[in-house]
C-alpha cells in the first residue's frame, strides 16, 4: 500500500487510476503524470520500485498543489468571496447554488433561503 500526501492508494489499482484518488488529480493529469515520468499506462502501484515511488511524490509536489493544501486554499476563496461581500460570497452563505445554476425546479435541497429571512405576512 503506498501512501502519497497522507492518502492511501491501494496496490491492486493501476497507476492511471490511482492517482485520481488524490484531491486536485484527474484522469487527464494522471495521463499527464505517467508520460513525464514514463511509467505504462497499465503499471500497477504494487509494481512500483522505491525509487519510482520517490520521484512520483517528488514529481507531484513540485507541479501540483493536492489534497490539504488544495482544499485550505478553496477554503481561503470563499471566505474572501464572504468577506468582500460579492455575490459568490452572498450565495455561499446562504447556501444556494454559486456557478448560475437553476433553483426554480432543482436544486431544492439547496434552496433554504427562508431560514435566514423573516417574511413579513
Amino acid at each position: 500500500m503506498l501512501i502519497l500526501f497522507g492518502k492511501k492508494i491501494l496496490d491492486s489499482k493501476k497507476i492511471c487510476y490511482a492517482l485520481t484518488d488524490l484531491f486536485g488529480i484527474g484522469h487527464s493529469s494522471a495521463k499527464k503524470i505517467c508520460l513525464q515520468l514514463n511509467f505504462p499506462t497499465t503499471l500497477k502501484i504494487a509494481d512500483l520500485t522505491e525509487i519510482q515511488k520517490l520521484n512520483l511524490a517528488v514529481y507531484i509536489k513540485q507541479n501540483f498543489t493536492v489534497e490539504a493544501k488544495l482544499k485550505k486554499t478553496i477554503y481561503q476563496n470563499i471566505e474572501t468571496f464572504m468577506a468582500i461581500n460579492s455575490v459568490k460570497g452572498f450565495r455561499h452563505r446562504m447556501k444556494l447554488p454559486v456557478r448560475g445554476q437553476r433553483t426554480h425546479s432543482n436544486a431544492q435541497t439547496c434552496k433554504n433561503v427562508s431560514q435566514f429571512f423573516e417574511f413579513k405576512k
